[in-house]
C-alpha cells in the first residue's frame, strides 16, 4: 500500500471551511504532474483521498492515467481518529493509493516517521499491521537529487 502526503499547498488558512478548499501551489501542482511517473513501478488499482481539495488535486493526474476514479473518505481528514484511519486502511487492499495529510501520518506512526509534502511511504502488512518499510520522496526532491549526482565516466 502506498500512503501519500498531499502535495504543498501553500500555508495552512485559519477557517476551517477555507482551508478544506485550499489548493495546490505551483511547487505542489508540479509534484502531482509528475506522481505518475515517479508511481509507476507501483501496482495501483485504487485511490483514495481525504475530501480536501489539495489531497484530490494531488492524485488527479495519477488516478485518471490508470483509469481509475478517486475515492473520497473522511476518515483520512487532518482531525480523523487513529482508530477510523486503521479501520479504512485494513478494509483496503494493498494496491491502493492512500493520500491523507501530515496530522495523519504522525497520528498513524505515532510521531515516529515524518512525510514531506507530496512523499511516500511504502507500508506492508506485517503481523496484522500496517508497517513502513520504505520512503519515496516528492517526485522533485527525487529529481533534484538525480540532477546532482555525478555522471558516470
Amino acid at each position: 500500500m502506498l500512503l501519500l502526503r498531499h502535495a504543498s499547498a501553500g500555508e495552512r488558512l485559519q477557517a476551517a471551511s477555507l482551508d478544506r478548499a485550499r489548493r495546490l501551489d505551483r511547487i505542489g501542482r508540479a509534484d502531482a504532474r509528475e506522481l505518475p511517473e515517479a508511481l509507476a513501478g507501483h501496482v495501483i488499482d485504487r485511490v483514495v483521498s481525504s475530501p480536501h481539495a489539495r489531497c484530490i488535486e494531488t492524485v488527479g493526474a495519477l488516478a485518471r492515467g490508470r483509469n481509475l476514479r478517486v475515492e473520497v473518505r473522511d476518515e483520512l481528514v487532518p482531525d480523523a481518529s487513529v482508530e477510523d484511519v486503521r479501520a479504512l486502511l485494513d478494509e483496503l487492499p494493498d494496491s491502493a493509493l492512500v493520500c491523507t495529510h501530515r496530522e495523519v501520518i504522525e497520528r498513524l506512526f505515532e510521531n515516529q516517521q515524518t512525510c514531506e509534502k507530496a512523499g511516500t511511504w511504502l507500508l506492508e502488512r506485517r503481523n496484522g499491521r500496517l508497517e513502513p518499510v520504505a520512503y519515496l520522496p516528492p517526485p522533485s526532491v527525487a529529481v533534484r537529487a538525480s540532477e546532482r549526482a555525478p555522471s558516470p565516466a
